[in-house]
């Protein structure tokens, strides 16, 4: 077989180009750190790759979306604290209020005051998070919830609804609460029902807001005292018990005694004080009622002179709806603001879960990518000794020409 100069030149060259090569890849395996640096070199294994890597963005984005929430639930939880706060000031005006040492001027000051904690109150329903998105108003965050009316009370512009973020596979979480269940769903009275005396009352009479003791079928009665038949000042005050129908509860007759127990259809009162013949006291279903219009209806009726005892009395009993009222708005809001606690408990637990997964996922990545530096130097000098004989033995046959042999 005959070969020529030409081509052992081109066979000599060619077989340093393909040491190049090979001394070229692994040289960039050792840069980037990465056994594949193209998808054709092992298409099985960079499917896989971009697979995991595509769960990692995945688990990365719960991760944001868990930064997001902690944010909102956070504030959330600092304005349902402040909330509480307003709270139990308010309910400490009421009872500062209902004391008999109190004059219509220092009535008036607390009602100032009691104002004041309102607009802080509304002002905390308005909140909004860092994207300007506010915190109660359900689905709708673009709008402001509530806005004062011109009545005196606030009408709610949100919805019911809760917006929700996905934190984990097939986990999401509520990242706010709707206003309508933390100002406005508050029922009046105990809960259950709700006593309230007649503007026409003139006696003393108080009433306490009551329990239920029994089958109350939510009905609505009324607790009438008896007009007296003569003019004889020891006559005793007895009363009687009506539905809305006019059917006889209890029968007229009943002797009334200051602070005894009033019992009947399930439910449990008493009346201290001295109410008058023809005074009467009305027992109703409770019903919602936001607490913005409780506290704005109680602080007007505080700039209300109160010149007789039954002005006192009927003071006294809006006094204690208040405080009963308070309460249950007290109750809600701090159920509110333990279920965002344990919404914050739920995004750490969810948070410590992608991290191990992401743990694991990067793992099971490094072992499929990640190049095993000790093995790709030992072949990287293999390859660069490769080269440097094949350029050596180039170097030492190129000047060899057949006519030296003629």
């Amino acid at each position: 077989m005959r070969v020529s100069s030409n081509q052992f030149q081109k066979v000599a060259i060619d077989s340093m180009l393909d040491q190049q090569a090979k001394l070229s890849k692994v040289q960039e395996q050792v840069a980037t750190g990465k056994k594949i640096t193209k998808p054709s070199e092992d298409p099985v294994a960079a499917a896989k790759i971009v697979k995991l890597q595509d769960i990692l963005k995945t688990v990365d984005q719960f991760q944001s979306n868990i930064n997001s929430a902690r944010s909102k639930l956070t504030l959330e939880e600092s304005a349902l604290a402040d909330t509480v706060s307003i709270y139990h000031r308010i309910r400490e005006l009421t009872i500062q209020a209902n004391n008999a040492s109190q004059t219509n001027e220092t009535r008036g000051f607390i009602a100032e005051e009691m104002q004041q904690l309102l607009e802080e109150l509304v002002a905390l329903a308005n909140a909004t998070d860092s994207s300007g998105e506010f915190l109660f108003a359900g689905n709708k965050g673009k709008f402001k919830p509530f806005a004062k009316n011109a009545t005196g009370g606030y009408d709610y512009h949100g919805d019911d609804g809760r917006r929700q973020i996905q934190i984990g596979p097939g986990r999401q979480i509520s990242i706010n609460d709707s206003g309508s269940d933390v100002f406005r769903e508050i029922r009046d009275g105990n809960g259950k029902f709700a006593v309230l005396e007649s503007s026409r009352n003139r006696g003393t009479g108080v009433v306490d807001p009551g329990a239920v003791t029994g089958n109350y079928d939510m009905g609505t009665f009324a607790i009438i005292f008896d007009r007296k038949q003569s003019i004889d000042p020891n006559e005793p005050v007895t009363y009687a018990v009506v539905d809305d129908k006019g059917k006889e509860i209890l029968p007229a007759g009943q002797l009334y005694n200051d602070g005894n127990a009033i019992e009947f259809a399930g439910i449990h009162t008493f009346i201290k004080g001295e109410p008058e013949p023809g005074d009467y006291f009305v027992v109703r279903p409770s019903f919602h009622q936001d607490i913005f219009k409780t506290i704005h209806d109680f602080s007007k009726d505080l700039k209300i002179g109160r010149g007789t005892e039954a002005d006192i009395a009927a003071l006294n009993n809006h006094a204690n709806r208040i405080l009963v009222s308070m309460d249950t708005a007290l109750g809600s809001v701090l159920e509110t603001r333990a279920n965002v606690g344990a919404r914050l408990n739920a995004l750490e637990s969810q948070e410590n879960i992608n991290e191990s997964v992401k743990v694991e996922v990067r793992k099971i990545l490094s072992d499929v990518e990640d190049l095993d530096y000790a093995k790709a130097v030992s072949e990287l000098n293999l390859k660069l000794t490769g080269l440097q004989a094949s350029q050596k033995a180039f170097t030492r046959v190129q000047d060899i020409s057949l006519f030296d042999f003629i």
